[in-house]
């Protein structure tokens, strides 16, 4: 099984795979903070996830290059570089739980566990003060896909003595380079992150309006500046993904679909981030565009269009 799992997740374009032991992530657990504790308790347990005895689990945890961007144009919204790579990367993991379960494996297919924590605990990298796992190779920008299967873990499993790694050296770059000041030398506040707010817009302070920038999914910056990330290769988005991501194009398009094999957007989240964007570089010749969305019926939206149309007057 050490052989197999680990040759199958190669062939599909992993750049490694390990296996770990089913024992609770009781480290990454004691990490959080803030709400939703009961349901994150329960996900540290791949015992309780999978109605298995620790005994007869082993995790497979696999990683895979999400490269960094280029820079967006200027006259574009931005998105991240891991949401660019979603759609490939979960195609991958699900031809790696197909091969598993013809192979005879019984598994439990899109299982939710701390997927970073198996990562560190397999060895494939080190925690970072912002929350990522940094890879030896490839910085923090990477996918992980852990693979929940029936089976007792082979001598080579990692188990918990793992999960404490020896950190990313705490160089304090993400900590000053942070938007909304969620990182610290404690890590990251996970509910202050820009990142969590673009998921709840109804929870983000107007203080931050600013610091969202032009960001319409995701935000790089503490990545960006990350030591481990400086040498890794930045690749340009698709043409058309830019002409879509044009800042006039997100206030008016209707069509969100249309870019769906790129990156899914959800429109009034994406119309809310384009007022900001549009206010926070001031694009005056947008201001009709923001006006007309002021009148939105959606109240997120609403409010934000009116604090951008009061900025670009």
């Amino acid at each position: 099984m050490s052989s197999n799992l680990r040759d199958v997740a190669l062939k599909l374009g992993f750049v490694d795979a390990q296996p770990t032991t089913g024992h609770p992530f009781n480290v990454w657990l004691s990490r959080l903070k803030g709400t939703h504790w009961e349901r994150l308790s329960h996900i540290h347990d791949p015992a309780e996830v999978s109605g298995w005895q620790t005994c007869e689990i082993t995790i497979w945890t696999a990683i895979a290059p999400a490269p960094p961007l280029a820079d967006w144009p200027e006259d574009c919204g931005e998105i991240g570089a891991y949401y660019l790579s979603t759609k490939a990367n979960k195609n991958r993991r699900i031809a790696w739980e197909d091969e598993a379960i013809s192979m005879g494996y019984e598994i439990i297919c899109d299982v939710f566990l701390p997927e970073r924590a198996a990562a560190i605990r397999a060895g494939l990298g080190v925690h970072g003060l912002n929350g990522l796992m940094i890879a030896p190779e490839h910085g923090s920008f990477v996918d992980i896909s852990v693979l929940l299967v029936r089976t007792p873990p082979p001598e080579d499993a990692k188990g918990p003595e793992h999960d404490m790694s020896q950190g990313c050296g705490n160089c304090g770059a993400c900590i000053e380079a942070c938007p909304s000041g969620a990182i610290s030398q404690n890590g990251l506040n996970v509910h202050t992150c820009l990142r969590h707010y673009m998921n709840k817009l109804d929870e983000l302070p107007e203080a931050n309006y600013k610091n969202m920038g032009r960001r319409i999914l995701g935000c790089d910056v503490c990545q960006h500046v990350c030591p481990y990330n400086a040498a890794l290769k930045r690749i340009q988005p698709a043409d058309e993904l830019v002409d879509f991501m044009k800042l006039e194009n997100l206030l008016t398009s209707t069509d969100f679909g249309s870019i769906s094999e790129h990156v899914q957007l959800d429109e009034t989240r994406a119309k809310s981030q384009a007022v900001l964007a549009a206010a926070n570089t001031g694009r005056k010749d947008l201001l009709p565009l923001v006006e007309r969305l002021a009148k939105s019926d959606d109240i997120v939206l609403s409010k934000m269009a009116q604090w951008a149309v009061g900025c670009l007057k």
